[in-house]
């Protein structure tokens, strides 16, 4: 029993699994199916038939053996594959990654070229010759007399004119090897009854079946048998009165290529008109037009069924009027919305551009608050450009391109107002420089040495040609080629530092200092002109500072020698024998001991 249970469970089990669907697979995309141009048909002499699929990239495969071609057989498709006899063509394209198309097929008829009477059939008061001939070279002619089918196994071979003495009506059809046989053409020849006029019916007749053919742009789409149709109306009217019987036959033989080329036509143009809209619709989809704007690309491909509909209905001019109007919305939609993406693609980029600056010229710094507000305007269009919401991402990413631009101008007028104070610190560091070194000019210094320099009297007006000249120099920079390097300055961010130099070079190297800051103040660079200015204070200091009220010489007087402390006494000195170790400390080279002094030393007075 234990067993049964077993096999019964076995079985459920098994049940179970076969039940179960295996996982879907997803969907495959599919080549389209190869096209012929010309499209398939009968014709009177060879075709080069070209076969192209609308999916890019995909590989053409064809048979004209009868064979089916497949994806790893048939012959590569590289260029138009000549069709010289009756051929079927079958073709299949493939691509990786792709389902595999249907296979299309297409038969092209190669036959004689139609049989011509000359003179054509009519009407003819006496006997007449009448002559055979046809365009397709080497053909052989076959006719009859009876009004029997001729072919090449029942009829008489041409090979001269054939005397035609009574009524009669003459069939012939052109036969070659390797190609179709042409239609039976038939001339009625009617000798000694008269003929009657041509009517303005059979006329019209032949001009409403032109009219037709012109209606599906049969001169476009078949113009060979479209032209002859008119060649041959207007042969006919040419003698319609003098002889009506050649006119009856033109007439019919326009009506019959006008109706060849109404069909030729109606089917060339629908496969035409089908890959035109197969075409704009991928355009559409590449553009992903049916997630931007699923309404509007739903609306407007719907002209392409509407129009394959009117066409199996036969209702050509509908179904064209149809396949035009889909044509122009869907052209209309991927006009709008290839300028859409692209001003959206512009507009991404300058807010990106900006908020690159932005970082780059540190202008958050400025305005804090709008760093945040423009990250999330920027993620905000991203987002929404990613959800396929144009409006949305529009939306956003002006306001993030706003918000940017209000963070450069916030910083540029703060930078323009730091820019503002930093001049005006510079011209009065300047002002003050400039009238510490003239100060300094006027004075007498003793160096350590005890070298005596004398006043170097600099004048206001000494500083003023410098500053004309700087700006003169300024000029002419700016208006020399971008990207020189004109001013012979040090370069760098750090303030020069000069070699040791003697007490006497002080001044002058103060006042180059000067003249460096005055340089970098008329190229913009304010700061780094205070840092010269700076400098140049210093030096002046230094230089001050060894400064002199004069040199007094020690005398001999023996009712009153000299002494440091009467020195300092002298009105002309300090006025003050107490400031007597001012006097010592600054010449403590040569006085050794403040009681003793000689005659004739040279003592610096300080000032």
């Amino acid at each position: 029993m234990s067993r049964y249970l077993r096999l019964i469970l076995v079985a459920g089990i098994a049940i179970v699994f076969v039940a179960c669907p295996s996982t879907p697979k997803p969907p495959e995309n599919t080549v389209a199916v190869p096209t012929f141009s010309p499209a398939e048909g009968s014709y009177t002499e060879a075709q080069a038939v070209t076969i192209t699929t609308s999916t890019e990239g995909a590989e053409i495969r064809y048979t004209t053996d009868s064979s089916q071609p497949t994806a790893s057989t048939g012959t590569v498709y590289s260029g138009p594959v000549p069709v010289s006899s009756t051929t079927t063509i079958e073709a299949i394209a493939t691509k990786k990654g792709f389902k595999d198309s249907d296979v299309a097929s297409a038969t092209f008829t190669i036959r004689v070229a139609d049989i011509q009477f000359s003179p054509a059939g009519g009407s003819f008061n006496a006997a007449t010759s009448v002559a055979l001939s046809t365009a397709t070279r080497d053909a052989r002619i076959f006719f009859t007399t009876d009004g029997s089918e001729p072919s090449a196994e029942k009829g008489t071979a041409y090979s001269g004119p054939i005397s035609v003495e009574t009524t009669t009506t003459l069939r012939a059809v052109g036969v070659k090897q390797g190609l179709s046989s042409s239609t039976v053409a038939s001339a009625t020849y009617t000798i000694g009854v008269p003929v009657e006029p041509v009517t303005d019916e059979e006329v019209a007749a032949a001009q409403n079946a032109i009219a037709r053919a012109r209606e599906v742009d049969a001169d476009y789409y078949d113009p060979a048998n479209f032209d002859a149709a008119r060649r041959l109306l207007d042969s006919a009217l040419g003698v319609r009165s003098s002889d009506p019987a050649s006119a009856r036959v033109q007439l019919a033989q326009s009506k019959e290529k006008a109706d060849l080329s109404f069909d030729n036509s109606v089917v060339r143009s629908a496969e035409d008109l089908a890959a035109r809209m197969a075409a704009l619709r991928q355009k559409l989809l590449d553009l992903q037009a049916d997630k931007y704007m699923p309404e509007q690309f739903t609306s407007s491909t719907a002209g392409i069924d509407e129009a394959k509909n009117l066409f199996a209905q036969k209702d050509y001019a509908a179904a064209r009027a149809r396949s035009w109007q889909a044509l122009r919305e869907m052209a209309d939609l991927r006009d709008r919305l290839e300028t859409r993406l692209q001003s959206l693609a512009a507009l991404r980029f300058n807010v990106e551009q900006d908020m690159k600056e932005a970082e780059s010229t540190n202008a958050y710094s400025y305005a804090p608050a709008q760093e945040d507000r423009v990250t999330t305007l920027y993620l905000q269009g991203l987002r929404a450009q990613q959800g396929y919401r144009l409006d949305e991402a529009e939306e956003s990413f002006g306001a993030a391109l706003e918000a940017a631009k209000e963070v450069l101008r916030i910083a540029k007028a703060a930078r323009d107002a730091q820019t503002a104070d930093e001049k005006a610190k510079a011209e009065a560091k300047r002002a003050q420089v400039m009238k510490a070194l003239q100060e300094a000019s006027q004075l007498t210094i003793v160096t350590e040495d005890g070298i005596v320099v004398t006043p170097k009297n600099w004048t206001e007006d000494d500083f003023q040609k410098e500053m004309d000249q700087v700006q003169k120099e300024q000029q002419q920079q700016q208006d020399a080629a971008p990207g020189t390097q004109s001013m012979v300055i040090p370069g760098g961010e750090s303030t020069v530092v000069l070699a040791e130099e003697s007490t006497e070079d002080l001044l002058v190297q103060a006042r180059h200092l000067w003249s460096l800051g005055l340089r970098e103040e008329a190229a913009g660079n304010y700061l780094k002109a205070q840092d010269y200015f700076d400098e140049a204070l210093r030096y002046v200091e230094v230089y001050t500072s060894y400064a002199v009220k004069g040199v007094y010489t020690v005398r001999l007087i023996p009712e009153r020698r000299d002494c440091l402390w009467r020195i300092a006494e002298y009105k002309d000195i300090y006025g003050d024998p107490y400031q007597w170790p001012r006097i010592w400390r600054r010449n403590r080279k040569v006085i050794q001991n403040p009681d003793l002094i000689y005659p004739g030393w040279q003592l610096v007075i300080p000032p």
